[in-house]
């Protein structure tokens, strides 16, 4: 697994594509600075921090093992308080690494406009995108 800043060029070529998934919702786009890429397997994704229009971010992963260690690094960084493991309820289903506050996306009933608002995504973010596969 490795985590670290990220630094200009791309030093991955998956993180232009992740990076412009997070460019196109970001309120505040200087958390991409402050971002971490987290490679568990063969392609590296981004973990985005807190900052004052973000309240919290989470991470999927399909092994627990690799989900301890990425909750325990991503725990060491600033920006990623009350880091946390959400395990997997089924065999097919993935584990999450969450952080910051709780997830409005636990409530089914949730409104998109609240998840936008709490991952820090502008109000009208593109929907051509498809969904963040690994992480907000």
């Amino acid at each position: 697994m490795i985590i670290r800043p990220l630094l200009p060029p791309c030093w991955l070529p998956v993180r232009r594509a992740t990076t412009a998934f997070f460019e196109q919702r970001l309120v505040d786009r200087s958390l991409l600075g402050l971002s971490v890429a987290v490679r568990t397997l063969r392609l590296a994704w981004l973990a985005v921090p807190v900052g004052e229009s973000r309240r919290g971010g989470f991470f999927t992963v399909s092994c627990s093992c690799f989900a301890l260690a990425v909750r325990d690094a991503l725990a060491e960084l600033d920006g990623f308080p009350n880091v946390r493991l959400r395990e997997a309820t089924a065999p097919a289903r993935e584990h999450l690494v969450e952080w910051g506050g709780p997830s409005p996306m636990l409530d089914p009933s949730c409104d998109a406009a609240v998840v936008n608002e709490f991952f820090g995504f502008r109000p009208l973010a593109d929907r051509s995108w498809p969904a963040a596969r690994c992480g907000h």
